[in-house]
């Protein structure tokens, strides 16, 4: 009786049908006529009454195609924005869309791209976004992007129908895999199939919520195909009444006793990472610092989240250890608050015998490598105030003194560094064609607006001259996951969640190559990003990387770079734009970069997007004009 009743309610079984079951199980018509009058009744009454005023009740009840309920909960979830690829399967989902304008849906021409786009879009307005893909086969393009976003934490919540039937599943049919959500497991935090169309909503709240959960990262949800035509009835809750973006507390206990070690240390470094962009909470680190006249540095993280024109901050630390940094070497303490502490090398971040204070909300990364003396689990924004006020309790004027003879202590390193800094622009290359990597980077320094936001996927390409400041300055999107092709959809993204700042996408070409379809969505929504592509006509990260691999010497002796080198023919990114409706153009020198920068100003500030294939010197050893390549061509073997 229950599996009929359900059947009933989703809509999956008539009315006559529940009557001709009852009927068969021996019921008398008017009994099952008062069964179904019973039932109807009850379902109205859990249907909750529309609050006063007319506003959007937090739990409605619905009825329509499995698309529709899916556009339903996608508004109830806050979601403005819906990015996908053109996907047949889905039509009911797009149809529901014509009654629905406030959800906006964004075609994207390839899915990596789309998804990095829609990523961007989340992690720069920390508002909720799904990316739809066609099938298995869409979600396979996806899944670099999905990497990106588990590396990064960013709540990305992504869906693709299953391509198979429920009633033709397991026959290995067109596009079919099995298993389907297991797919994307290991990359996500959730993901899951809808058992049924009555389920789609559930699981789309299940979703949601687990992705913006903190820590955050993405989710996945699927379903067969047919569910999405298929009517059924479901529940619509508002997000105000599933969604647990928890604001944790660090212990009471454990604040004292790291802000006991803090004023105890001699020489105490601040580790800061994305957490603190996340909770807003970059003044509270500023005022630790000072309130300590501790210096700042950071481990490798998506966003730079500390002014890097404070006299406190002394540099990323480069080699993802803090031995690395330049100074201070004799640390006796480490704090950490709301960094990943991505782990590479074989020695811990943290060296045996320094005290480590660990404050984030992601646990699951606490305590794996690093001995640590105090955990705090928190939101780093609500920790830092409860440390900040156990620090002040504890100050006296004696500490207060060492403090500051600390602070300049720092400030005399920061100061000596600027100095240095300052000095790359007296490189003897510093005027050559074509460019040297570090004057086109400061030439987009002295370019960039005050408070322009930096996409950087240029490789190694160091980010001098900026000074991000996440106060109200200069922001920094970093390529932190690692997988390619995310610079220019990440561009797109940001620039879509926040359109009244200056865009700038800095990507090398190699990582140009692997995602420039997002340059069409840039032209079609007028998105006025402008991008820089680092065009030396070669992938010279791995290429200096593979000769420090090779120590034989037989790469250089013979200069076959066969994993290295795009030349020949050199490819014109400027053009590549133009497909796709960009604006763009090829620069060889300083004083043509200028110009087209000054171009591509006026042409944002039209509301266009702007291309800048800017030609660049070849870094590493032993790089020559790779006489071997046509050698091996088509052609020549033809002739030979």
């Amino acid at each position: 009786m229950r599996d009929l009743v359900q059947g009933y309610l989703s809509k999956a079984i008539s009315r006559r049908g529940f009557l001709d079951n009852l009927k068969t199980a021996g019921v008398t018509l008017a009994a099952a006529e008062a069964v179904l009058s019973s039932v109807n009744n009850a379902a109205q009454a859990q249907t909750p009454a529309l609050p006063a005023g007319g506003a959007t009740p937090p739990v409605k009840s619905f009825t329509g195609t499995g698309g529709a309920c899916f556009a339903e909960q996608l508004i109830g979830c806050g979601v403005q924005y819906v990015f996908g690829n053109s996907a047949s399967e889905d039509a009911q989902f797009y149809e529901a869309l014509v009654d629905r304008p406030q959800l906006k849906y964004i075609l994207t021409p390839h899915e990596g791209p789309g998804a990095a786009m829609a990523a961007g879009y989340t992690k720069a307005s920390q508002q909720p976004t799904i990316v739809m893909q066609a099938g298995s086969v869409g979600l396979m393009n996806a899944m670099g992007q999905v990497f990106n976003a588990y590396k990064e934490q960013t709540p990305l919540v992504v869906y693709s129908y299953r391509t198979d039937s429920s009633r033709r599943a397991g026959r290995d049919g067109f596009e079919e895999i099995a298993n389907q959500e297991q797919v994307l497991q290991p990359l996500t935090k959730y993901s899951w199939a809808a058992r049924g169309p009555a389920m789609i909503a559930e699981t789309v709240r299940h979703a949601f919520k687990t992705a913006w959960t903190p820590p955050h990262g993405p989710a996945y949800l699927t379903w067969h195909s047919d569910y999405t035509e298929e009517r059924t009835r479901t529940e619509i809750i508002q997000q105000s009444h599933f969604d647990t973006r928890m604001r944790v507390r660090p212990n009471p206990t454990e604040v004292e006793r790291a802000a006991r070690l803090l004023v105890e240390a001699r020489m105490p470094v601040l580790v800061v990472g994305d957490e603190v962009t996340k909770a807003k909470a970059v003044g509270q680190a500023v005022r630790l610092a000072e309130l300590l006249g501790l210096p700042v540095t950071q481990m490798r993280q998506l966003w730079a989240n500390f002014p890097e024109a404070h006299p406190l901050w002394v540099g990323n630390a480069p080699a993802g250890t803090l031995a690395s940094i330049s100074w201070p070497k004799n640390h006796d303490l480490v704090i950490n608050v709301g960094n990943k502490m991505q782990h590479n090398g074989n020695s811990p971040i943290v060296a045996r015998g320094v005290k480590f204070i660990d404050m984030r909300i992601d646990y699951n990364n606490m305590g794996k490598v690093m001995s640590t003396d105090v955990p705090l689990v928190a939101d780093v924004g609500l920790g830092l105030d409860d440390l900040i006020a156990a620090v002040e309790q504890l100050m006296t004027p004696a500490l207060h003194a060492r403090a500051a003879a600390r602070a300049a202590e720092v400030r005399t390193f920061t100061t000596q560094a600027r100095v240095l800094r300052a000095g790359i622009v007296n490189n003897p290359e510093w005027n050559h064609a074509p460019l040297i990597a570090d004057r086109v980077t400061w030439e987009v320094a002295q370019f960039a607006d005050p408070d322009a936001i930096v996409v950087h996927e240029a490789g190694s390409v160091a980010m001098h001259s900026f000074n991000f400041n996440p106060l109200g300055g200069r922001e920094l999107f970093f390529y932190y996951g690692g997988h390619l092709g995310s610079g220019v959809g990440t561009a797109a993204g940001v620039q879509l969640a926040r359109p009244r700042q200056q865009v700038i996408c800095l990507v090398g070409d190699g990582s140009f190559l692997f995602g420039p379809h997002a340059l069409w969505n840039m032209a079609r929504l007028e998105l006025p990003v402008i991008t820089i592509v680092y065009n030396n006509h070669a992938y010279a990260g791995p290429h200096t990387r593979t000769i420090a691999n090779a120590p034989s010497g037989r790469l250089v002796e013979s200069g076959h770079y066969v994993g290295s080198y795009l030349g020949k023919p050199d490819m014109n990114m400027a053009s590549i734009a133009a497909g796709f409706g960009v604006k763009g153009e090829v620069v060889n020198n300083p004083l043509e970069l200028k110009a087209a920068l000054a171009r591509a100003k006026a042409a944002t500030l039209d509301g266009k997007p702007y291309l800048i294939d800017v030609q660049t010197a070849r870094r590493g050893i032993g790089w020559t004009d790779q006489p071997w390549i046509p050698a091996i061509s088509g052609h020549a073997m033809r002739k030979a």
